[in-house]
């Protein structure tokens, strides 16, 4: 019994730390584009993350890709059905993320973005087909759905303005992707919040959500006014 049990709780810890990191890296996203110049979102984010050192390109690139992987633990442990291609997607979002977050070349950074961008919205669609054919992951196949054709509409626009477009507003393009892509986790979270744990403990973990985001929020409200005072 006890065996059966920790999976469960080592996906519910994994779980709290990847909810936690999102909204986080949401929170301090958002603060870092408030009061931008305007050339700056014509930057790609990946040049954005290499020409900005020290600012809140790269620690989100790399939040997220560590909450993703945290994540992906945790739908381990309760078993989501995404072996296969599902994984191997979202490990490749991950990894390119976090890559894109370190890696001081432009051009590479920007190459490590679209592959993550690219592969996020192939991990939706094959993730909203999967879940619809498992009950316990069911709820979350239709906002799939529409968020796969969300991000798969933003690449066609992050498609044509990349060529066609002449890059203007390149960098608006690939964050409000990014954004998109990002709540298909967040979705994907919530549910494993409704799959992984019992009535009490997911009330404990929604708490913990709220004290976490409360914290982010304060912490977004500070990077903003340094931002302002710049």
């Amino acid at each position: 019994m006890l065996r059966r049990l920790y999976p469960l709780a080592a996906g519910a810890g994994m779980l709290a730390a990847s909810i936690a990191a999102l909204l986080a890296a949401s929170l301090t996203m958002a603060a870092g584009r408030v009061g931008t110049p305007s050339g700056v979102l014509d930057l790609t984010i990946g040049r954005a993350a290499a020409l900005e050192p020290g600012g809140v390109t790269e620690p989100v690139l790399a939040l997220v890709g560590l909450a993703t992987l945290g994540l992906l633990a945790g739908m381990r442990a309760v078993a989501a059905p995404l072996a296969g291609w599902p994984e191997r997607l979202l490990l490749a979002w991950a990894v390119s993320l976090m890559g894109a977050a370190v890696v001081p070349v432009a051009g590479v950074a920007d190459a490590l973005m679209a592959l993550a961008l690219i592969s996020m919205a192939a991990a939706a669609a094959l993730m909203a087909r999967r879940f619809g054919e498992d009950a316990r992951w069911a709820a979350l196949a239709r906002p799939l759905e529409w968020l796969a054709l969300g991000a798969g509409g933003g690449l066609a626009v992050l498609t044509y303005v990349a060529l066609p477009g002449h890059q203007v507003l390149i960098g608006v393009a690939e964050w409000a992707l990014l954004a998109v892509e990002v709540a298909i986790l967040a979705f994907s979270a919530v549910q494993l919040v409704r799959v992984a744990l019992p009535a009490r403990t997911r009330i404990a973990t929604i708490m913990a959500m709220a004290a976490t985001m409360e914290n982010a929020t304060s912490g977004a409200r500070n990077t903003t006014a340094v931002l302002s005072r710049q």
